[in-house]
């Protein structure tokens, strides 16, 4: 109950941005939110959620992101790297860059069964691990163990996938794999925070879990497809669901994917 009141207040907190042109300064969450007695985590959880629900607040900056790779176009974060991420991006600098035609080829050659480029689609994969892994740094899992844990799971993935005539994108396949490990090493750290900041992180959690099925699948997910991406019973989802005034959307499964 006091998980469900929490969460009616902060409902009322987005149907008040609704008011405001979906702009909110840090000063009018605060004076909103003055009864609850949050903390400075609290807080930065609540930024986010808000986030999700695009309702901007003024001087609110995400956590920063790992490097992404990919275009090599974001700025290095203030959060200063580990002497061994530091070691870890230079090498993947180092590494021969593959164009689409290449990788294409290369998956080809995957899904005939050929092991010999296993090893070669590992490697061109490895930067886009470090751009996933960047997406959930800053949520109490250090961004060395989410990419560590992210390879483990691609080259997992890739094993799998060789021969594999039934998967129609190896690409989407690999993502998705790789997502739904990064997400479950979050959800494992949530397990030890008090009950607001689980429920709130849990819930943003979900509705980015959501957010990437759909853009994956072209539909909105269904219970079983979100709690095994997500690595969540059938009634915990439910749950937060249900807490979050079904802003986590569930999809009923009628369209194909």
């Amino acid at each position: 109950m006091e998980q469900k009141e929490f969460l009616r207040h902060i409902e009322g907190l987005v149907e008040y941005a609704r008011t405001k042109e979906n702009q909110l300064t840090k000063e009018e969450v605060a004076g909103y939110c003055s009864e609850l007695s949050l903390t400075e985590q609290q807080y930065e959880l609540l930024y986010a959620y808000l986030k999700e629900h695009q309702v901007h607040v003024a001087g609110y900056k995400a956590q920063p992101e790992a490097l992404a790779f990919e275009g090599e176009t974001a700025e290095k974060s203030g959060e200063r790297d580990s002497k061994y991420l530091t070691v870890y991006r230079r090498e993947l600098r180092g590494l021969p860059e593959y164009s689409p035609e290449e990788k294409r080829r290369l998956l080809e050659r995957l899904r005939a069964g050929d092991e010999t480029v296993t090893g070669t689609v590992i490697e061109a994969k490895l930067k886009r691990v470090v751009t996933l892994a960047g997406k959930y740094r800053g949520r109490g899992v250090p961004l060395e163990d989410l990419i560590q844990e992210g390879n483990l799971e691609l080259t997992s993935c890739v094993a799998m996938l060789c021969g594999n005539q039934e998967v129609a994108d190896f690409e989407k396949a690999m993502d998705h794999a790789v997502r739904s490990r990064l997400i479950e090493l979050v959800d494992d750290e949530l397990s030890d925070s008090d009950s607001i900041s689980t429920v709130l992180a849990r819930v943003n959690l979900l509705m980015e879990a959501t957010k990437s099925l759909a853009e994956e699948y072209g539909r909105i997910a269904t219970m079983d497809e979100l709690a095994e991406f997500a690595h969540m019973d059938r009634e915990e989802i439910q749950m937060y669901v249900d807490l979050s005034g079904n802003a986590i959307e569930i999809g009923s499964g009628d369209s194909e994917k």
